[in-house]
């Protein structure tokens, strides 16, 4: 039972937290550019791809760490055998030789999928199969109840300078 629910466990833990990340910079690019509020509303099949440029140009999850199992050079760097290696994933999906203008927020991008934001290969996270399928249904639904998105200049500043922090509740 153990090897069941340890598994599913941490899949509903790492899905929960890796969907709320992509719909809040979903939303956020909504609420700064409305233009792509537009494009939404009216043709809802750019839902796909305005959620993998979300996750590219914000991942949820910024790094990640391997082990190094052999000696070997990344760049002009030696790795020896045995290093832990810490992957930005963030930063990759960054990286202008493999996007161009790769910090302006593309709907048509042509090489879309080539993000790390789940990871890639043998790495890939198990759960943005489900991560990407819950944010396209509560992205819809979103736009199918509501007029428009907007966010609020009073409480975390005008549009290019923007400041998001948590305030706890007063009782």
């Amino acid at each position: 039972m153990k090897e069941v629910v340890r598994p599913a466990t941490f899949l509903f833990a790492a899905g929960q937290e890796t969907v709320t990340k992509l719909l809040s910079a979903g939303l956020r690019t909504l609420g700064d550019r409305p233009e792509f509020e537009e494009k939404l509303r009216a043709d809802r099949s750019l839902i796909r791809p305005f959620l993998e440029e979300s996750l590219r140009m914000d991942s949820p999850t910024k790094v990640d760490f391997r082990l190094a199992r052999k000696t070997t050079t990344i760049g002009d760097v030696d790795i020896p055998a045995g290093t832990i290696v810490m992957l930005c994933l963030g930063a990759a999906n960054r990286d202008p030789r493999k996007f161009e203008d790769p910090n302006e927020f593309q709907l048509g991008r042509k090489n879309l999928h080539d993000h790390v934001a789940f990871g890639r290969g043998l790495h890939t996270c198990a759960g943005a199969p489900l991560a990407r399928v819950e944010a396209n249904v509560t992205m819809n639904r979103l736009l199918d109840r509501t007029r428009s998105f907007s966010i609020s200049e009073a409480h975390h500043g005008p549009a290019g300078d923007r400041r998001y922090t948590y305030e706890p509740p007063s009782f």
